[in-house]
């Protein structure tokens, strides 16, 4: 799921669903190269789900269903790179006891709230499996052995421990797991950041003083859609004080990284710090950022339990889509 920051906005999904996907914490064939963990069987293969991907389907398959390793079948072919682990991903997903045939657990399907989380992080093992080499716009049929299913601390009703489950999930969208613009040549003066091999910044402060004004600077120009004011990026980010003669500079206030768990901004003032919509107004996604905000461009003479008040703040973003 996306997560929720002081000033940065984080979407909704229904609770109980996104606790059985995530809690806090491949497509049915070969794409483009990509090797799935999970392979086809009869019993993903008996699964029909009629209607338009992203609306509510009709499934029907034979009762009861039971399998010992997850399954996975292609209902609607999608489109564009495979899926990896590292991602994040909009779905729609309906539950099913496979042994009844009833639903037990599914999205609203309205588009305003969809289940959006990181494929590595979710708890549900098959599905988790399941997703790794699918593609945007497809519609699969997953059936899970009561293993891999839905864990018992967000197993709704009329699911029990010893029932499989048949899972119809349509991958809406998905975002770029870091930023895969084109590096660009940084000026002098400026704090330097370094990437670690899974994307991650490390960011290290000049001696000299921090800028009066806004400054924003691209590490990486990407060549993706366009985030416009008033739009939602998804966003990784770290951000680091720059107060120099204070302990707490050069120290990371917050960051996205640790749990990769991307967010949701919504680039619009009173969404947001006013330095960071001025920042992302106007990036591509696959770009990354690297935005130094003066005091009154952040939280002025404000103070947090993690942010001295009158503070530089330092930020490295990397635009990973536009919800």
């Amino acid at each position: 799921m996306h997560r929720t920051v002081r000033l940065l906005a984080g979407s909704v999904v229904l609770a109980s669903l996104a606790a059985a996907l995530t809690g806090c914490a491949g497509g049915s064939g070969s794409v483009a190269g990509c090797t799935p963990p999970v392979g086809q069987g009869q019993a993903s293969e008996s699964v029909v789900a009629t209607g338009k991907v992203g609306s509510a389907p009709t499934v029907s398959f034979d009762t009861p269903l039971h399998v010992d390793a997850p399954q996975v079948s292609t209902l609607v072919p999608g489109h564009g790179a495979p899926l990896t682990a590292a991602q994040e991903v909009s779905t729609e997903v309906s539950f099913y006891n496979a042994t009844t045939g009833a639903e037990v657990l599914k999205s609203d399907y309205t588009g305003s709230s969809p289940a959006d989380f990181v494929i590595g992080t979710v708890q549900i093992t098959g599905l988790r499996k399941a997703l790794v080499c699918a593609q945007v716009g497809e519609r699969l049929a997953v059936v899970l052995p009561p293993s891999q299913a839905i864990p018992a601390a967000s197993r709704p009703t009329g699911l029990s421990a010893t029932d499989s489950v048949v899972a119809v999930i349509d991958v809406r969208d998905a975002y770029l797991a870091r930023a895969n613009g084109t590096d660009q040549v940084m000026g002098s003066g400026l704090p330097a950041v370094v990437l670690g091999p899974d994307g991650r910044p490390g960011i290290s402060l000049p001696q000299d003083e921090p800028p009066a004004k806004l400054e924003v600077a691209n590490l990486k120009d990407g060549s993706g859609a366009t985030i416009e004011a008033g739009d939602t990026a998804v966003i990784a980010y770290t951000g680091v004080i720059w107060k120099p003669g204070d302990a707490s500079n050069g120290t990371v206030f917050d960051s996205s990284w640790p749990s990769r768990t991307p967010i949701d901004v919504v680039v619009k003032k009173g969404q947001t710090v006013p330095g960071l919509v001025t920042a992302l107004t106007g990036q591509k996604v696959g770009s990354q950022v690297l935005a130094i905000l003066p005091p009154s461009q952040a939280y002025g003479s404000q103070s947090t339990s993690s942010i001295p008040a009158d503070s530089t703040l330092v930020f490295v973003v990397d635009v990973l889509g536009k919800a």
